[in-house]
């Protein structure tokens, strides 16, 4: 058998090896897309991004933000834990983009915004971790432009993450 079809696209068997390989374990395949040096896949659990180098992962907890842009053929991201941003041309997107889009809006259970001060916004949000064994909830405070995470502001929104945490018990 040379290739899987899922979802009305055909995810090539070598891609699929490669990307059991660097898991070691079958992955869980929604879609994929074509990129000139590779493929990338959504999993279950992850974006699976593959290149020259190899695949590198990204669990879609740790997808801030991102999207497709029609106009570039572009999928890009940013990174919540790092904040990097990235991107992948797509050649062949297939259902890539729509399934991006669920998978990251899938991991948000809550979302707030707290005013340590008025006009300053931190975002307090709970995502599902959709990863086997890992935590299954993480909650993160993401201060908005202009704001920094020290001091008073620090110790209210810690404060109030923790009110969250215990009245949100997920």
């Amino acid at each position: 058998m040379d290739a899987v079809k899922l979802f009305g696209s055909r995810v090539p068997a070598d891609v699929l090896a490669s990307l059991q390989a660097h898991l070691g374990r079958r992955p869980r395949v929604l879609a994929w897309g074509r990129t000139a040096s590779g493929a990338v896949v959504a999993a279950w659990d992850r974006l699976c991004v593959q290149d020259a180098d190899g695949w590198a992962d990204l669990p879609w907890h740790d997808i801030l933000g991102g999207g497709w842009n029609d106009e570039t053929g572009e999928l890009r991201w940013t990174r919540m834990s790092t904040g990097e941003q990235g991107a992948v041309a797509l050649e062949a997107p297939n259902d890539l983009p729509e399934v991006f889009r669920e998978r990251v809006e899938a991991t948000f259970l809550f979302q707030q915004a707290v005013y340590p001060q008025p006009g300053k916004a931190v975002m307090i949000t709970a995502r599902r971790n959709l990863a086997e064994g890992d935590d299954r909830v993480v909650w993160t405070a993401h201060p908005a432009r202009g704001v920094r995470m020290e001091g008073e502001t620090l110790a209210f929104v810690q404060d109030r993450l923790a009110e969250l945490r215990a009245e949100y018990a997920f």
